[in-house]
C-alpha cells in the first residue's frame, strides 16, 4: 500500500468531527500516508493539525467554491463531516467533475451517510419488527424511500457514480459509540463524543434513571467508532490498490453499512441507570418510560423522540466479505462505554 499511498491526494472533510477525526488519525498512522488536505473553520486548529502531518485549508463548509476547487485537485474525497448538506455535496462532485474533464480520472468519493436512511420511524418504541437491512442485499437497498432522512444526499453521489466522473462509495455507520482516543483529542483538535448517545444521557440524570420511548422494544445496530474508522481505512485500501479495487463495488453497489451487533433501547437506557446507580446519583437500575411532559421537556424537537423511538437494523456483509472487515466490540463493551461516559456527564452536570 505504501507504493500507492505515496503519491496520492486526498481531502478530508470532517477532520474535527467524531468520526472524521478517528478516520484521520488513522490515514495519518500509515507507514507511508498520502498528502491530505483538510477543511476547518478554526485557524488554532489548523495550526494543530499541521504538526500531526495534515495539509489544512480554513474555511467554512458553506464556501462552496472553495469546496469545489479543493475537489478538482485530489484523487480521494472523504466526506465524513454532514450527512445531509446537499450543497456541500454538489460543490464536491462539481470538483471532481472538473478533474475528470481535464484528466480522465475519476475521483473516489468515499461519503458518508447514516443509519436513519432505513430506520423505520413508525415503530415509536413498541416493537423491533423491521427488517434487518443487507448491505449485499441490491433489491432491498433499491426500496430506500427517496425521502428517507439522508437518501437524498447519497442519491446525488450515487448519481454521480452512474455518469461516469466518480466512484462513489457511500460509508452508513449505525448507533456510534464510544469515546474517540486519539492524539487529535488530545491536542484540543478533535470532538471525543457525539451521535444518539448524547442525546439519552442528560435526561436520565435529569430524571434520575435512563428513558425509553413507547415500550423500548424497538432495536438499533451498532458500531464502535475506532472499529468503524478501520472500515474507512480497509475501503480506502481496498480502492487504491490495483489489485484489489474490483473487489469493491460502488455506485449502488457501493453500500457499506457499519455495525456489530445490535441492541434494545430499552436496555440501552437500562446502561445509563446502573451507572447513575453506581455514582451514587440514580433512582432505580431500572429504565422506565418516558412520560409525555418529559418528552415535551426534554426533547422540543418532536422528531427526536420520533428517532429514539425507532427501528434501525442492518447487516454489514459488504464490509465483512469484501473488505476483509472483522469488528470484535459488541453489546458487552457497548455497556462498559455507556457507563463511562455516564460519568464524565455527570462530572460535567
Amino acid at each position: 500500500m505504501a507504493d500507492t499511498n505515496a503519491d496520492k491526494t486526498i481531502l478530508l472533510l470532517g477532520a474535527t468531527g467524531y468520526v472524521g477525526g478517528t478516520v484521520l488519525t488513522k490515514l495519518l498512522a500509515m507507514k507511508v500516508h498520502p498528502r491530505i488536505v483538510t477543511l476547518v473553520r478554526d485557524a488554532e486548529k489548523a495550526e494543530k493539525l499541521k504538526s500531526f502531518g495534515a495539509e489544512p485549508v480554513v474555511g467554512p463548509m458553506s464556501d462552496t467554491a472553495l469546496l469545489q476547487r479543493l475537489a478538482s485537485e485530489v484523487d480521494v474525497i472523504f466526506s465524513v463531516a454532514n450527512s445531509d448538506d446537499m450543497p456541500a455535496a454538489k460543490a464536491l462532485l462539481a470538483g471532481a467533475k472538473i478533474r475528470f474533464e481535464k484528466t480522465g480520472k475519476k475521483t473516489k468519493f468515499i461519503h458518508t451517510s447514516g443509519g436513519a436512511v432505513i430506520a423505520d420511524l413508525t415503530s415509536m418504541g413498541t416493537n423491533s419488527n423491521s427488517p434487518i437491512w443487507d448491505d449485499l442485499n441490491l433489491e432491498q437497498l433499491a426500496t430506500i424511500r427517496p425521502e428517507a432522512l439522508h437518501r437524498d444526499v447519497d442519491l446525488e453521489v450515487i448519481g454521480a457514480d452512474t455518469a461516469g466522473y466518480t466512484n462513489s462509495y457511500i460509508v452508513v455507520p449505525s448507533l456510534v459509540w464510544g469515546l474517540a482516543r486519539t492524539p487529535l483529542v488530545d491536542a484540543g483538535v478533535q470532538r471525543s463524543i457525539k451521535g444518539i448517545l448524547p442525546f439519552f444521557i442528560p435526561s436520565a440524570i435529569a430524571r434520575g434513571q435512563g428513558g425509553f420511548v413507547g415500550e423500548g422494544k424497538n432495536v438499533v445496530s451498532t458500531v464502535e467508532v475506532h472499529e468503524l474508522a478501520d472500515l474507512f481505512i480497509l475501503l480506502y485500501d481496498t480502492i487504491s490498490d490495483p489489485a484489489t479495487v474490483a473487489r469493491a463495488g460502488h455506485g449502488h453497489e457501493g453500500i457499506y453499512f457499519g455495525e456489530n451487533g445490535a441492541v434494545a433501547i430499552r436496555q440501552l437506557a437500562e446502561f445509563i441507570s446502573r451507572a447513575l446507580v453506581a455514582e451514587g446519583r440514580g433512582k432505580s437500575a431500572e429504565a422506565t418510560r418516558f412520560t409525555e411532559q418529559e418528552l415535551k421537556d426534554m426533547f422540543p424537537v418532536p422528531f427526536y423522540a420520533t428517532v429514539l423511538g425507532a427501528n434501525a437494523k442492518v447487516a454489514a456483509r459488504r464490509a465483512r466479505e469484501t473488505l476483509g472487515w472483522n469488528p470484535k466490540l459488541a453489546i458487552e463493551e457497548l455497556s462498559v462505554s455507556v457507563g463511562e461516559l455516564t460519568k464524565r456527564y455527570l462530572k460535567a452536570a
